[in-house]
């Protein structure tokens, strides 16, 4: 099993790939009067934290730390703007 720093590179690779990635496509993309922009991109953010989150884990450290910071606003990259329902 990987160790806390191998899933903690692997998840900062991840990350940057997929950053350029991003500027790449925005700069190619051949459709210049429907322009990609960088909030397309943002489910697939959505979807790469989840990947990189729970699903990759700490690897053979366990720690709480990482269910609480899922948890707390403003800790990561996603920051959910959904508001809440009224009561």
């Amino acid at each position: 099993m990987a160790s806390k720093v191998e899933c903690d590179q692997y998840a900062v690779d991840v990350a940057k790939r997929f950053e350029e990635f991003v500027q790449w496509a925005i700069a190619h993309w051949p459709n210049r009067e429907f322009p990609l922009l960088e909030s397309d991109f943002e489910q697939c953010r959505r979807e790469i934290a989840e990947i990189l989150g729970p699903k990759l884990g700490d690897g053979n450290e366990t720690d709480d730390r990482s269910s609480e910071a899922i948890n707390e606003p403003n800790t990561g990259q996603y920051v959910n703007m959904n508001p809440m329902p009224w009561p």
